[in-house]
């Protein structure tokens, strides 16, 4: 069966770092060509890293409660894929992690405003706004339909889609942006054309969240 329509439990979200995880894996190679016309090239092979060492970790932790789930995941950012990136999505899911406290399952409310404490975080941290052609360019969206999915009383399943479509909107809409922030500002006029690599992580994440929901049980 899919994950419950009212609630995300942390069994639902072991499966959804391991999901994340593989979306990542499978599209390594793109993000770091994509973080190579702008950056180091080594965006996907960070993120595949991090997430790979959280979906191990998980494996030994499937009784554990969603905010311990996504502080797993935060350390595994924090710890194994350094850099500025590491140090902003590790602080995403930490923030998001720390929201949810000891609850023993997530509503469509809580995934909102944790998905939008952890972006407020980044915000923050990264010192960007929307525009500037980085990860916030696919939260901001993800947060914004993940509150109005919450104002609707739609489903889990079915916020899960919104905000994933959201977040690829978002980063499908930083090609056509100028970078204003990190390493990817000093090549100006070039970086247009080019969508970012950071908010694609983010989208491919989200999805991946999507389809682990619409997943029969059996087939995980």
């Amino acid at each position: 069966m899919n994950v419950s329509t009212e609630v995300l439990t942390g069994a639902d979200w072991c499966r959804f770092i391991v999901a994340a995880a593989d979306a990542i894996d499978a599209h390594s190679d793109e993000l770091s060509h994509l973080d190579s016309l702008t950056g180091d090239g080594d965006h996907g092979a960070n993120v595949a890293t991090a997430l790979g060492h959280a979906r191990s970790q998980i494996a030994h932790h499937d009784d554990a409660s969603p905010g311990t789930v996504l502080a797993m995941t935060a350390d595994s950012f924090l710890d194994h894929m350094g850099g500025a990136a590491g140090a902003l999505f590790g602080s995403f899911f930490a923030a998001a992690a720390a929201s949810l406290g000891d609850t023993d399952a997530v509503d469509v409310r809580q995934f909102a405003d944790a998905i939008a404490i952890g972006t407020a975080v980044v915000t923050k941290r990264g010192k960007a706004s929307a525009g500037d052609k980085t990860m916030i360019d696919a939260l901001i969206p993800a947060v914004v339909a993940s509150r109005r999915a919450a104002d609707q009383g739609v489903s889990v399943d079915e916020m899960l889609q919104l905000t994933a479509q959201a977040a690829r909107d978002g980063a499908t809409a930083t090609t056509r942006m100028r970078a204003s922030v990190g390493r990817a500002r000093y090549t100006g006029d070039k970086s247009v054309g080019i969508q970012d690599p950071g908010a694609t992580s983010v989208a491919l994440i989200f999805e991946s969240w999507a389809e682990a929901a619409r997943r029969p049980e059996a087939d995980r």
